[in-house]
């Protein structure tokens, strides 16, 4: 087992934490109108998530390295976090682009807070139990 593997840490230099599906995190980037967008990881320095849906065409919203966007990182239905994101990494060997994205602001109200929301994931993921029951 390497260290990253151990800590957690990649080669963005933060703790990567990969979502649970319960949390059922999302997030919207604006210009492309109210889509779900899947989060695949959250860190403390930036978000993974699929960047189309389903039967989108990637020609309808292309998407560079480098380029920065709005994006609101939905905790529920209603809450969400407006961030600002720099494009770090596009996997589009799939049908379903993934963007890797680093957030331009850090030490902002908005971003304290994700940080609280991750914090929380920390403390709660030590302690957690599934429910295994179907059902």
């Amino acid at each position: 087992m390497d260290k990253s593997e151990k800590t957690g840490i990649d080669r963005r230099g933060s703790r990567r934490r990969p979502i649970l599906e319960s949390f059922s995190f999302f997030v919207v980037v604006p210009k492309k109108g109210f889509h779900r967008l899947r989060v695949v990881d959250l860190s403390d320095t930036g978000v993974g998530f699929d960047y189309d849906i389903i039967g989108e065409m990637k020609e309808a919203f292309p998407v560079k390295a480098g380029e920065v966007f709005e994006l609101q990182f939905y905790l529920n239905q209603t809450l969400f976090f407006p961030m600002h994101v720099k494009v770090a990494r596009i996997d589009d060997s799939k049908v379903i682009r993934r963007i890797g994205a680093e957030f331009t602001a850090t030490g902002t109200p908005e971003h304290q807070g994700l940080i609280a929301v991750l914090d929380m994931i920390d403390k709660v993921s030590e302690i957690v139990q599934f429910d295994s029951t179907p059902g």
